[in-house]
């Protein structure tokens, strides 16, 4: 019955009621704004943080001290992206990021526009091409202002490189194209080596194409380093340290939560009591999380499963593993929305990812949490003398529907695989 349904679904009138759930949430932030001069959850607390996630690491290149005393993880494809933005300024011009920012506000302006580009781009590429609405101008849209494409653009974030790579390497065939930008994408944001499980499926092992991809990421990463200064030696430490522990602060992680394990941070932001059985339920969260993350690469590892599916997969677990990845990370569902789109067995997937990308709730506030003065950055540096942020219910849905997506799928998979291990 259901699928019948979703059959009969006019899929404009849904693109319709989606872009007026996305401009209702515009229209809340716009409000929220223009009454407090600061945007409301689920952006960032820290309201003086905006853009800061491109403008710290552009300070560190400017400074030339990207892999020394900034200590950077990022592979040198970033460093060689944010460079293009340091011409013509000299290290002594600059003492920290915050004076860059507000030296060269106009970087802020023409990386949101970059980043807007690479959507329009990513929506008119490979199986976005499939998709014949007549109204690719309103689909365009509905991407950039879903929530989750926002909080990325005012973090300034990086991740938007990514989803272009990883839309060129879904849209080509060749094999050894598909290799270089995979290796692209892995020297962008180093976690999309998820994606190599698609060629370590037991029952559709890819020596060849699995070589080439390592081969290529490794030649990337090695040739770009040499060019960057990087100290190899010194990148690997910080990078083991790195994933000991988020990079991102709580305020960053609970902002825009997109897994459950990313809940748990709200621990830190209030304070329940010592020996609260909230921490324990909080913690239970993060067990939960990763077992079910950890039983669905299993799956994917051993099922026979078919390519879409491999992708899927590896996209549902990306999206809900790391809490080191960011909110940002569910911009990802964009390369994702026209293969489910056209399959008649995961086209109900599709609703989560419109939920977390479209549902108005953020207006519905349930949790205050702690904060310090900070000055707001959007609404023209102003001290926030009495800050009053909230927990969104929005930020309590939007993770779990993401894991919700993760469960329906593996269940899914596990009726129709029954076997644990098929045979050949």
């Amino acid at each position: 019955m259901l699928k019948k349904y979703i059959q009969k679904i006019n899929r404009i009138k849904v693109l319709y009621l989606i872009l007026l759930l996305e401009l209702i949430n515009v229209s809340y932030y716009l409000y929220s704004f223009s009454t407090h001069s600061y945007l409301p959850s689920p952006f960032i607390l820290d309201k003086n943080d905006t853009f800061m996630d491109f403008y710290n690491p552009l300070f560190w290149v400017v400074k030339d001290g990207f892999y020394t005393d900034f200590n950077s993880v990022y592979p040198a494809l970033n460093y060689f992206f944010l460079k293009i933005f340091t011409l013509g300024i000299t290290p002594d011009q600059v003492s920290d990021p915050f004076q860059l920012r507000n030296d060269f506000p106009i970087f802020g302006l023409v990386i949101s526009f970059i980043y807007v580009l690479i959507i329009l781009i990513v929506v008119n590429i490979g199986e976005w091409r499939k998709v014949n609405f007549g109204l690719k101008g309103l689909i365009f849209l509905a991407c950039v202002i879903s929530v989750p494409v926002l909080f990325g653009l005012e973090r300034g974030n990086l991740i938007f490189l990514a989803l272009l790579f990883l839309a060129c390497y879904l849209s080509t065939s060749n094999l050894w194209i598909k290799a270089i930008f995979l290796g692209l994408l892995i020297n962008i944001k180093p976690y999309f080596a998820i994606l190599l499980i698609q060629y370590l499926n037991i029952h559709q092992f890819n020596k060849t194409e699995l070589m080439q991809s390592m081969l290529l990421s490794a030649t990337i990463f090695f040739v770009s380093g040499i060019f960057a200064g990087i100290n190899f030696t010194d990148f690997f430490k910080a990078y083991l340290l790195f994933s000991n522990s988020t990079t991102l602060t709580a305020e960053g992680v609970v902002a825009l939560p997109h897994s459950i394990a990313s809940m748990s941070v709200i621990n830190k932001l209030i304070n329940f009591g010592e020996g609260s059985r909230y921490t324990f339920w909080f913690s239970l969260l993060k067990v939960v999380n990763y077992i079910s993350v950890l039983f669905l690469l299993y799956v994917a590892l051993v099922k026979r499963l078919t390519p879409l599916e491999l992708l899927i997969a590896s996209i549902v677990i990306l999206t809900n593993f790391s809490i080191s990845t960011g909110g940002y990370i569910l911009i990802i569902y964009i390369v994702l929305i026209p293969y489910l789109l056209q399959s008649k067995e995961y086209n109900k997937l599709l609703f989560f990812i419109l939920f977390i990308y479209a549902l108005p709730l953020d207006w519905i506030n349930i949790l205050e949490l702690n904060h310090q003065y900070n000055y707001s950055y959007l609404g023209g540096n102003l001290l926030i003398n009495e800050p009053t942020f909230f927990l969104s219910i929005g930020s309590i849905f939007r993770p779990i529907l993401n894991f919700l997506l993760l469960i329906i799928f593996l269940l899914h998979l596990l009726r129709k695989y029954p076997k644990l291990v098929n045979k050949r």
